[in-house]
Parts: structure tokens; C-alpha cells; sequence
């Protein structure tokens, strides 16, 4: 396991450092990762910030008291690399019937989805949790840019995709109606860097819940392209 630290310094004389811990330096975060994470010259004026990185890609540690990454000023950030190419990647986060394979925490399953993948178009989704209770979200795409890029809009719904607040399913009146979703998918060595910002979360439960279930899901998004990568092609048939 190899260890760096690195710096930028911002034409407004700011410098930022970050460690990393990786295999090899294709799982080293690059500068331009850093952009996409946000952490830019105007947000360093006032919030400089260290980071660390797992070996796995995760973001674990910044310098900046009562402050992590994966959950500052109301979102969530998880950046991970997957072994498998970027058009494979957004395959499985686009495709209704492969993210049906992925789609929820671990135990839940995803019997429904939509997803009409175009700017000012909707997706519905559909997660059951293992007692069978079903949990619907629906968003409006903002930008999409394939296979690099795609900002959402995030709401609970009901199953004919109106929004609906999180006390619908007796989950914390906290949720806000609607937040946003912004993924990222950089190709890195025939690899995929894949960060995620949800943003408008309240601090607190609300977003370690949130945190905790992408992390579950994005496990099983990693199952499934590993499946397809190792598997021959062959597309799994069981979320679970």
C-alpha cells in the first residue's frame, strides 16, 4: 500500500493538502477529481480542509473540526472506484433493468423502475425492504452529460411518482421534500472513479441513514458490475 500527500495552491493564494492511501497511482485522486468533489478556490476561502482516502476510495477524514466530507453543509459525498470501464458503469446506473439488480440498501430489492434518462425527464424507482414494505423516490434529470455526468433532482413519491413527505412512510419529518443528486464518472486506468454528492440533507440522523444506505447500495452496484465484468456478460438476476 503506497501513501502521498499532495497540494494545489489557487491563483488566490490559498493552499490546500490532501493524503491518500492506494495500490498504485491510479487510485490516487487526481486535481480534477477534486473540482468535482467541489473543492475549488472560492470554497477554500474560508473552509481549507485536508483528506484522506481509504484503500477501498473513500473519502474517511478532513482536518476541518466538526466537519467530514461525507456530510458537510448539508450533503453527502462518497467517491469509490470500481474495476470496470465507465461506459459499463453508467450502463448499470442508467439502465432500468440492471438497476433493478443494485437499486436500495442491502435486503432490499427493487421490483419497479423508470427511467426516462433525458433532460427534463423523470425516473421512479421502487425499493421493498425485506418486511415488504415499499419505499417509491422520483426526481427531474437537470443535466446529463454521457457517460460523464448526470444531476437530479430526489424526492420520496408514490407509487404514480407525486412527491410525498418522508412521513408517508413513517420515516423522519426531517427529510426535506426534495434534495439533489449529483453523480460523477471518471474513467481512471480502465477503472471508474464514481462520486456521488446528495445534497440538502439536515445534519444529523437523517444524513447518517442516507449516507449508510448509499454506501449499502453502492456495495451491490459494485456486485453487479463485477458480475457482468468476471461473468462473462452475463447481467445478474437477484438484488439482494
Amino acid at each position: 500500500m503506497q501513501q502521498i500527500t499532495a497540494s494545489k495552491k489557487y491563483p488566490n493564494g490559498i493552499q490546500v493538502s490532501w493524503t491518500e492511501e492506494g495500490r498504485d497511482k491510479n487510485d490516487f485522486f487526481s486535481y480534477e477529481d477534486l473540482v468535482d468533489l467541489k473543492i475549488n478556490a472560492f470554497d477554500l476561502l474560508e473552509n481549507p480542509r485536508s483528506y484522506r482516502i481509504n484503500p477501498a476510495g473513500h473519502l474517511i477524514e478532513t482536518t476541518m473540526p466538526g466537519c467530514d466530507l461525507n456530510s458537510c453543509e448539508g450533503q453527502i459525498v462518497i467517491s469509490r472506484l470500481f474495476d470496470a470501464p465507465r461506459v459499463l458503469s453508467w450502463k448499470v446506473w442508467t439502465e432500468p433493468k440492471l438497476i433493478m439488480q443494485w437499486w436500495g440498501p442491502k435486503g432490499f430489492t427493487a421490483p419497479s423502475c423508470r427511467n426516462d434518462l433525458r433532460v427534463g425527464g423523470t425516473y421512479l424507482y421502487c425499493m421493498r425492504s425485506p418486511d415488504g414494505q415499499d419505499f417509491w423516490s422520483t426526481g427531474i434529470y437537470q443535466e446529463i452529460v454521457k457517460p460523464e455526468r448526470i444531476v437530479c433532482t430526489d424526492s420520496f413519491a408514490d407509487e404514480k411518482g407525486n412527491i410525498v413527505p418522508a412521513t408517508y412512510y413513517g420515516m423522519s419529518p426531517d427529510f426535506p421534500r426534495e434534495m439533489l443528486l449529483t453523480v460523477t464518472f471518471r474513467e481512471q486506468a480502465g477503472r471508474t472513479r464514481l462520486t456521488l454528492q446528495h445534497t440538502g440533507l439536515p445534519p444529523g440522523e437523517v444524513n447518517d441513514l442516507t449516507r449508510s444506505g448509499w454506501n449499502e447500495s453502492l456495495d451491490k452496484y459494485s456486485g453487479v458490475l463485477s458480475a457482468i465484468v468476471f461473468g462473462g456478460g452475463k447481467v445478474p438476476v437477484v438484488n439482494r
